[in-house]
């Protein structure tokens, strides 16, 4: 019975050896697959880290075109912003050369009519002062009497058209 016992010790080493090898083989083959997979993932996200740096390349070069483009927007509109204003100040430059313009024409008709007045041998009226500047009156051949702005006390009036 010793002999069996030994030989069935043995026998039973000799499966457990057997089966310690197969699955160690198992362990292998389950690693080497996982090294795989974990070779193709790495290839993957190698592709996508490029695909990524190429994507953020073309972000880069369309802000740099919108930046440019802000750029131009801003000196089309400081552009446009300036030629407003001169339109303005021309404006108003207009509306003050009709003013004095007719304020002038006003004065040189007064002055003509009196002109006129005097040489008929027609009394003139007397001039009265108001704060703004004075008024002139003159009574002109048929008696009826006419009225002038001149321009305040040190402005300037364009010269007269004759």
């Amino acid at each position: 019975m010793r002999q069996l016992f030994s030989k069935l010790t043995v026998l039973v080493l000799a499966i457990a050896v057997a089966g310690c090898a197969s699955h160690s083989e198992q362990q292998a083959e389950q690693a080497e697959a996982a090294a795989n997979k974990a070779q193709e993932a790495a290839a993957r996200a190698e592709e996508s880290a490029t695909k990524a740096l190429d994507a953020s390349t073309k972000a880069i070069e369309a802000a740099d075109r919108a930046t440019r483009a802000v750029e131009e927007a801003t000196r089309e509109i400081n552009r446009v912003a300036d030629h407003l204003e001169q339109m303005e100040r021309d404006r108003e430059a207009a509306i003050h050369r009709r003013r004095v313009s007719h304020v002038t024409k006003s004065a040189t008709e007064a002055a003509s009519a009196s002109a006129s007045a005097n040489s008929s041998g027609a009394p003139a009226a007397e001039a009265s002062a108001s704060p703004g500047g004075s008024a002139a009156a003159s009574a002109t051949s048929d008696g009826v009497t006419t009225s002038a702005v001149a321009p305040a006390p040190g402005a300037t009036a364009p010269p007269s058209r004759k």
